[in-house]
This record gives C-alpha cells, structure tokens and sequence, in this order.
C-alpha cells in the first residue's frame, strides 16, 4: 500500500483532527458565533452586515475603493468600523495603522520588485488577478484559514499517516522557461550556389559531405555566354589601347599645327567612349562571379574559354548537391549547398505569455533528442518583434558552437533559458505547496500534534523546488508528503463559508 492511499485511510481510521482558530478548539468555533444582538457579528466586533470576513460578497456588491486600491468593504480609512474586524483576526498592523496583510513595511514580500529583479519576475499590473496562474497570485486578504490549526490527537498519527517533512533553507535558485527548438544552419555562414550563367555542366569536383576551402572549384560548366563576354572585355580593352594611341598622335599633330581642334576632340570622346565600354564588359564579368583580379588575369592571358567555375564562398561541408555531369544549369537553379557547420542556429518557439521573459543575451541549453544526455549552450542572439500569426508564439534565435560536427541541421530539441541567474532565496518543495481554493498554502508543523496553514507568495519553481517570496521564515519544518491531506481537512471548515471561491479556469 503506497504512502499517499494510507494517508487517505488514516483520515477514515485514526485520523483525529479538530480544526482550531482564533484560540478556540472546534470548527463551530471558528465558523460561527451566537450573535449578541440582531445585527451584531461578535467574532469580528462589528454590524453582521458589515462584516466582510462574514459576508465576502460585501467586495463584489460594493465594488472597488480607487483612492486607497482595496475593496470597499474592507477599506479601513473609508470605513473604519472595520478596523475592529482585522484586530479580531490578528490582522493588524498597530505600528503602521493598517493591516498586517497590506504592510508593506512589515510584508516586504508585497512591495515592488526592485530593478536588480527586473520585470521579468513579475506579472503586468493590468493583468487581472484571475488570468494569473494559480502559483503567481498573492494570498487573499479575505481569506481566514491561515487562522485554522490543524489538531492530531497523539503525536504518532503523523508517522502512521506517512506525512513528510522538510526545513525551509534558503539556497541559489534561478529562474528558468522551457520551450521547443529546431537547429538550423548558421544563416550567416550558409550559402545556395548557383551559376551566374546558363550551360552545360563538364565536371562536378565535390560531392555531399565533403569538406571545402574558399575558392576552392565545385562543378565547371561550358558556357558560350560566359565566353562572350569574356570576348567582349577583351575587344574594349583592345579598343581603349587603341584610341589611346590615337589621341596622344592627335595631340602631337595638334602641337605642331598639323592637326586641327576638330580632330583632337574626336580622339578625345572616341577615348572616353573606348574606356567606359571596357569598364561595363569589366563590370559584366564581375557580375558573373570574376573578381578583380580574376579579370585581371583574362586581361593578361586573352582567356576567351567558355569554362565557368562554381566555387566555395567560404569554408564548410557540401549539404546539398543538384549539379549532375551532362546536365543544363541554370541561373535560377542552385546546384550546391554549402554550410560551416562549426556554428549553428536554433530556432526558438516560446509561449505568448513568455514574451517579457525573453531578450537577447540571455543564455540557452539545448537537450537534443537525437543526442540524449548531452546538453550543448547557446546565447540568444535576435528575438522576433511580431506574434506567430498562425502557432501564436514568440520566435526567437540563439547561437552555439558546433566544434565537433555533432549537431545538426532539423534536429529538435528542449531549450531551456535563464531569465534571471541564480540568488539565494527561500525555497520548500513543489509538494508541500496546496492550493486551497483562494490561496497557495504551506503547513508548518508547530508541534508534533499541530500543523498551521501559512499562505505564502511565491516566485519561480526550479526543478522540484519553488521560491517562497513571503510567508515563511528559515527554519520552519513544512510539511511535504501529506499536505494535501491536510489541506482537505482545513476545507472543511470551509464548506459553505464563501471565502475560498474557485474562479473558473483555476
């Protein structure tokens, strides 16, 4: 019998429990009193349609107090009979004139996060309550079961109904968010490499997987366009020469009155004419993939071949071949890949409600399905500054090394970013957190027969453990297995009372 069904059947077998509150030693005592008059609410010291903790639908009837940012029916500047209801339940702040829940001096839980924090701890102040996750919300200020004491008989019943327990410590936690991610090719150090002209494809040098230096040739194609304009670079440059040599005769004869103005100035334009042709049959060669110095070399070897080489924009491996000896190529049709490998890119896919979380800088570890066990970093380097109109999620980029070849291209993964590093903070396990319908609680064992419910704020969970930003101290013992069989008998005190209404979707 495993230890969470014996812990049911202790609450049926020997489970003893009296649920106590405010000092008394009963449920009744807690959740009802004989009213001294008609319309008198004892427990709390004030008129019983007045009492919020008695009548909770008073917040939604009289709404909202804007000036002091708390419900009507429980604003004790604008209605200070209600300050006698808050002292009743020890509620109450004598040092700074209002409720202990709401001191800020005495609760720094509540205040503001400080920038060292940064928003990404914290949730947009317009977004309402409701739309929260339940770890997210601040305890109610209505709800009273942090008053409740839950009573065992004898101090075995806790062993015999297997509760565990742990002591709250402070240790480094950060705050991390997972999402999906694809691997993809450095898109900086990728390239689809096509011919610049058309023709007959003679030899293909390099095949898939093999390894490339720039410059280095890939495929030869026969190309008599290539070879013309080769030609046609080579008959301005001729041209140039000669016109050249014209007008330097022109500008002698001129010298020595031979020739007249007239034909100086032809030489002239016919020279510039001459010099522009040469550079756009230049330009045109550039075009095609020349570079200068390649040119260069046409220009002093009078190369008019029709060879055209395809050759590696830079170091990498051959991803892709479509170059086939025999074929036509064309412009418009790649035929390698070529990718450095060395870096990769991952593709990042983060939930909407992720989107203040995310910001370049922020490191990634990346747990690939196709090599289990070992986790490879990265860096978030762009984030996308649209919505996915059709997944509704948040793109983002981050870049890894990739020294020994291992990842690969359309490999899936688990991402997991750091959004904010490490600090020592107070933390208990996932399992000693019960949400109670209103409130996240923790139980604090008081003695070996009492355990109080603590509603507590909490921050950000980290493996099996979750930050608890307000409500406990260092050195408690909560209790962790077990819990939620506490948690079911301080509900049912509750039962009927309409301080613990579970919005919809909670």
């Amino acid at each position: 019998m495993n230890t969470l069904r014996k812990a049911f059947l202790m609450t049926a077998v020997v489970l003893a429990v009296s649920i106590a509150g405010c000092g008394s030693d009963s449920v009744d005592d807690v959740t009802k009193n004989e009213p001294d008059q008609a319309d008198w609410c004892a427990e709390h010291e004030i008129a019983e349609s007045a009492c919020p903790f008695c009548n909770p639908g008073l917040s939604e009837e009289l709404g909202w107090c804007a000036g002091h940012d708390v419900a009507e029916a429980l604003c004790w500047i604008c209605n200070p009979a209600v300050i006698a209801a808050y002292k009743s339940v020890d509620d109450w702040c004598a040092g700074h004139g209002l409720p202990e829940s709401r001191c800020l001096d005495c609760n720094p839980g509540f205040a503001a996060v400080t920038p060292d924090q940064e928003m990404v701890e914290t949730e947009p102040e317009t977004e309402p309550e409701s739309s929260q996750p339940r770890y997210r919300r601040a305890p109610s200020v209505t709800c009273t079961k942090n008053l409740l004491t839950v009573n065992f008989e004898r101090e075995t019943i806790a062993e015999e109904a297997g509760l565990e327990f742990v002591t709250v410590v402070a240790q480094p936690i950060s705050h991390t968010i997972e999402c999906n991610a694809v691997m993809d090719y450095d898109g900086n150090r990728f390239s689809h490499l096509s011919p610049q002209v058309g023709g007959l494809v003679r030899t293909v040098a390099k095949d898939l997987g093999d390894r490339v230096e720039p410059g280095e040739v890939l495929a030869v194609i026969v190309s008599p366009a290539f070879g013309a304009a080769k030609a046609a670079f080579l008959q301005a440059l001729a041209s140039e020469t000669l016109w050249v040599r014209s007008h330097a005769r022109e500008t002698d004869l001129m010298t020595g009155g031979v020739a007249t103005e007239r034909d100086l100035l032809e030489a002239e334009t016919s020279l510039a004419e001459s010099r522009i042709a040469k550079s756009r049959a230049e330009q045109e060669l550039m075009g095609l993939g020349l570079s200068a110095a390649q040119v260069a070399e046409v220009a002093r070897t009078s190369d008019t071949t029709s060879e055209y080489r395809v050759t590696a924009p830079f170091a990498g491996v051959v991803v892709d071949r479509q170059a086939t000896v025999g074929e036509l190529s064309d412009p418009a049709t790649p035929l390698f890949a070529v990718a450095d490998m060395t870096r990769m890119w991952a593709r990042l896919d983060f939930f909407e409600t992720d989107l203040r979380h995310v910001r370049t800088g922020q490191s990634v570890i990346l747990h690939l399905e196709g090599l289990p066990g070992e986790a490879v970093a990265g860096t978030i380097t762009w984030v996308s500054a649209q919505i996915d109109p059709r997944t509704r999620t948040l793109q983002a980029r981050a870049e890894l090394s990739n020294a020994n070849g291992a990842v690969r291209a359309n490999m899936f993964a688990r991402a997991v970013v750091t959004v904010r590093d490490a600090r020592s903070t107070l933390v208990v396990p996932r399992a000693a957190v019960q949400w109670e319908g209103c409130c996240n609680v923790v139980f604090v064992r008081v003695s070996a027969t009492a355990y109080q419910p603590v509603k507590v704020l909490l921050g950000p969970a980290s493996g099996s453990v979750v930050e608890v930003r307000q409500g406990l101290k260092g050195g408690e013992t909560v209790v962790t297995q077990g819990s939620f069989l506490l948690k079911t008998e301080i509900l049912k005190g509750s039962i009927g009372a309409g301080c613990c209404e579970v919005q919809p979707g909670s």
